[in-house]
């Protein structure tokens, strides 16, 4: 092999005139189809003369390597002009390629955003599918979804309102139940309180009252001997007026019995109501007895207090009747 000059496929000449050509190429236009292809064609054909340099070279260094130095010189010098002219369209075409990746990026990343806000609607219905079963979803299909979430977690929440509204007015009822349990058994308390202290009173009374009932017992002993003398004195004449008061009570009973008879016969035209109320009456109009002895006396009060408190019930159940 000899030193002379290294001769490549592609002349100087013809890297000018790809120079003049190529490197006034450019893409002004992403959307423009004619520009990025015809600088990827340009480009294309300027990495195949590389190439082929490339190939030759290795070729040519394989005989000799003081040929091979001047092969990759050579090499160098056509690869240093052809590499500008390659940049030059490479940045041409990464233009176009970039942008094309910037359009994918955003608009997948508009799409996640998308399925997201989807997500989210979803959740905020208490919803939770899968990103790709959302993803999968026309917009159509996802808004009738919505609406039927949107629908039974709007009936969930009512329903839930509903039993803790049920379950507020259950305590407030049974809050309410409650004080009145305790004031109820605060009223019994007081009544028996009451109660206890008039028994302790009417134990008192009547410790009392046995005390003097005994002292008037021994007083009355003492002046029933003092007065038996007149008693048996007077015997006689009490007899005969007892006998006259009996025949006059005979004559009154006998009179009372036949006024009783007749207002028995007329209290029975009447309707019961009446009847009972003029029952009670009748109570009321019983003559009561002169009494001299304190004990009799307080036995008469009790007895007609008893009869007032009967004659009350009476006419209070009576006038209940219809």
């Amino acid at each position: 092999m000899g030193t002379g000059v290294v001769k490549y496929d592609i002349t100087d000449a013809a890297i000018a005139e790809m120079e003049s050509i190529y490197m006034n190429l450019t893409i002004t236009d992403i959307e423009d189809k004619e520009q990025f292809d015809a600088v990827h064609s340009a480009r294309m054909t300027v990495k195949g003369k590389r190439v082929e340099v490339e190939k030759r070279r290795k070729e040519l260094k394989a005989d000799a390597l003081a040929y091979g130095k001047l092969v990759d010189t050579e090499a160098k010098r056509i690869t240093g002009k052809l590499e500008p002219i390659e940049s030059h369209l490479d940045a041409e075409e990464k233009k176009v390629t970039d942008e094309q990746k910037r359009i994918k990026d955003e608009a997948d990343r508009k799409e996640k955003e998308k399925i997201d806000k989807r997500i989210a609607e979803f959740a905020e219905f208490n919803v939770h599918l899968p990103f790709f079963d959302v993803a999968a979803m026309t917009d159509g299909y996802f808004d009738s979804r919505l609406i039927i979430a949107r629908a039974d977690f709007e009936a969930e929440q009512k329903r839930l309102a509903g039993e803790a509204a049920a379950r507020k007015a259950e305590s407030e009822r049974l809050e309410k139940v409650r004080e009145k349990q305790e004031a109820e058994a605060a009223r019994l308390k007081a009544e028996r309180l009451i109660f206890e202290d008039e028994l302790r009173k009417i134990s008192a009374d009547r410790k009392t009252l046995e005390a003097e009932k005994a002292a008037e017992a021994q007083r009355k002993r003492q002046e029933e001997f003092e007065k038996q003398a007149v008693e048996n004195a007077r015997i006689a004449a009490v007899k005969a007026e007892k006998d006259r008061q009996e025949k006059e009570a005979w004559d009154a009973k006998e009179k009372a019995e036949k006024e009783a008879a007749e207002k028995v016969r007329q209290e029975a035209l009447r309707p019961d109501k009446d009847r009972l109320v003029n029952y009670g009456k009748a109570l009321m109009d019983v003559p009561r007895p002169d009494l001299k002895d304190k004990d009799a006396k307080e036995i008469l009060g009790y007895a007609t207090g008893a009869v007032y408190q009967i004659l009350k019930t009476i006419a209070k159940k009576a006038g209940e009747l219809k």
